[in-house]
């Protein structure tokens, strides 16, 4: 059975974190950097010496804003033997590859009065290129103020979607809009992480809605107290989404102001909202898996296959990784490349 790489992180300053995540997922990180260089030099013609100063010239944003984060970011360079010009663009490659973009991701959250008792889960399909599956990893830290987190990225990134010991949970979408630019804002795995630090769902959804972006993204937010909200965010505003009957689901695609879409509508949200809903009162960890294997509407499903053989492996868009996070107990499900083809692996946070 695959499973991702898991890393432990014990207590310290932000960098001594970094630097033991970096330690740890040191040989993948490397990897993960020579697998974009190639990507953006040999695929798509871009120069990596400039890539990596548009990833630092988010450098005092982020700075001014979540400078703790930074310092991690700062301590897996160290720890892993890269350049922290290397880690800065692989936690912003979603903003330095965001033109064009492909559909990824399906994400949702389950309330109480969905699930049929006291639980809250949020989760997701994470769909990308099939060339990082190798290098996603798990981890697990326990923050100097007794937080614990656990959650998932791409080895040499901050935590990407995931849960803490506070309840809050959070995934992920790609959107873009017609406002998107190449300019200046939060990148969103920054914004990710900030919102895993967060003590209160209030507090979650305040750090997603008062950031400065340049591009688009989609922020499925829950929490174990059975609250959840779909935060649609572009370049100057942010729209929320409020579950249904206790449910609620996204994909790629602006759902309150279709208009300002830029890319395909995607079925997938709609699709999983209604899997979801066939057991509405009864929602389980059993059937939310069953739902993310969805094989519906192929190229556009919810369990992601290559659509385009031609292209090379590494680059074919597919589900990477599928996880399910129940707030309330603080246990992750977390499976390892398409959900169809894997077994959930258990955490505890």
């Amino acid at each position: 059975m695959k499973t991702f790489q898991f890393v432990e992180v014990s207590p310290g300053t932000p960098y001594e974190m970094g630097k033991q995540y970096g330690e740890q997922a040191g040989s993948k990180i490397r990897a993960g950097v020579d697998g974009y260089k190639k990507m953006f030099t040999e695929r798509l013609g871009v120069d990596w010496e400039k890539a990596k100063r548009r990833a630092l010239a988010h450098v005092p944003l982020v700075e001014s804003a979540f400078p703790e984060i930074l310092e991690e970011c700062r301590g897996i360079a160290d720890g892993a033997g890269v350049g922290f010009d290397d880690i800065m663009l692989l936690n912003c490659r979603y903003e330095i590859l965001k033109f064009p973009q492909a559909n990824e991701c399906t994400s949702f959250a389950v309330l109480p009065e969905a699930s049929g008792g006291s639980v809250t889960y949020v989760g997701q399909n994470w769909d990308y290129r099939a060339g990082i599956i190798d290098s996603i990893v798990v981890i697990r830290a326990k923050e100097q103020d007794g937080t614990r987190v656990i959650g998932l990225a791409e080895a040499g990134q901050v935590i990407r979607n995931g849960m803490n010991s506070h309840g809050i949970g959070l995934c992920a979408n790609n959107l873009q809009s017609i406002y998107d630019s190449a300019g200046v804002g939060i990148p969103s795995t920054f914004m990710r992480r900030a919102v895993l630090r967060c003590r209160s769902f209030k507090e979650a959804v305040e750090t997603v809605k008062k950031a400065a972006r340049a591009v688009s993204c989609n922020y499925m937010l829950a929490s174990a107290e059975g609250a959840a909200v779909d935060l649609e965010t572009y370049p100057g505003g942010v729209d929320e989404i409020h579950p249904t009957q206790g449910i609620v689901a996204h994909a790629n695609h602006f759902v309150v102001q279709s208009h300002i879409h830029a890319l395909e509508t995607s079925p997938r949200g709609d699709r999983l909202q209604e899997l979801l809903s066939a057991k509405r009162g009864s929602i389980d960890v059993a059937h939310i898996m069953k739902c993310l294997c969805d094989h519906a509407n192929y190229p556009q499903a919810i369990c992601r296959h290559p659509r385009d053989v031609t292209i090379p492996l590494e680059y074919r868009s597919i589900t990477v990784g599928s996880a399910i996070y129940d707030l309330t107990r603080g246990v992750a499900f977390v499976a390892a490349g398409p959900p169809c083809e894997a077994e959930y692996v258990k955490y505890s946070l």
